[in-house]
């Protein structure tokens, strides 16, 4: 392989991000490479085409797999992996270059901003939030489903920060927020667990008031509280899930 780099995106029904996240990020590489989801309907595609990338389609079977199978197919060892709804601000571009010369870490991680309703969140449970996004594949690798991340012997940290608009709307995000809750009640149910009549109510208490209270997402205004309430819901339905899957010790589908 050359000693290039690689920007990989993965994309499904994006057409309102992704334009915005190349024209961010595409300077950076040697090559743009798009992953679609075969299941995409919108502009996807042809937008990804129209700003230089090379798109391809795969199968999706979870964020994880999409990703991994982006980097095999990638033509450079020195991949940047973004979702297609992220983009560096100007000091994570510019550490990306310098990190590009010095190459002291097989992978290095960058603080991410995530925006909810147009507002950036500095509390709750996306408040602290910090994601491997460079890596040089033949030292790193991709591990995990829907919450993926990179295992590698060192990370590095890159100034900057990785803008996630993460929550545009409700009509949009609460699909996502049932398909993460289905897939990670699939990962419990393959990993032996039960849920008891009590356990989803308790737990996504216990999640709105650490989101909302303990970590201080309710500092963030009617936006914190909004993203605790959701996510002490997707909590509930996970766990509803596990519950009905597995009633009476048989699991169910």
């Amino acid at each position: 392989m050359s000693d290039g780099l690689s920007l990989v995106v993965t994309a499904y029904n994006e057409e309102r991000h992704l334009p915005r996240t190349l024209a961010a990020a595409a300077d950076l590489a040697d090559e743009v490479l798009v992953v679609i989801d075969p299941r995409t309907t919108d502009r996807s595609r042809d937008l990804a085409a129209a700003a230089g990338a090379r798109v391809v389609e795969h199968r999706f079977e979870d964020c994880g797999a999409q990703c991994a199978w982006g980097v095999t197919a990638a033509r450079h060892d020195r991949v940047l992996v973004l979702d297609a709804d992220e983009r560096p601000d100007r000091a994570l571009r510019s550490g990306i270059v310098a990190t590009l010369a010095e190459r002291r870490h097989p992978a290095y991680a960058c603080r991410r901003a995530n925006l909810a309703f147009g507002r950036r969140l500095r509390f709750g449970d996306w408040g602290r939030d910090r994601v491997i996004r460079l890596f040089d594949r033949r030292r790193a690798t991709i591990a995990g489903g829907m919450h993926w991340t990179v295992r590698a012997d060192s990370v590095g940290l890159l100034p900057g920060v990785l803008e996630h608009d993460t929550l545009d709307d409700l009509t949009s995000y609460l699909p996502k927020l049932q398909a993460y809750a289905a897939a990670d009640a699939d990962g419990l149910v393959a990993a032996g667990r039960g849920a008891g009549a009590l356990t989803a109510p308790a737990r996504a208490a216990w999640r709105f008031v650490r989101a909302a209270l303990l970590r201080g997402g309710a500092l963030d205004g009617a936006a914190g509280l909004l993203v605790a309430g959701l996510a002490a819901w997707g909590t509930f339905l996970k766990w509803s899930l596990v519950w009905e899957r597995t009633r009476g010790g048989v699991e169910r589908r």
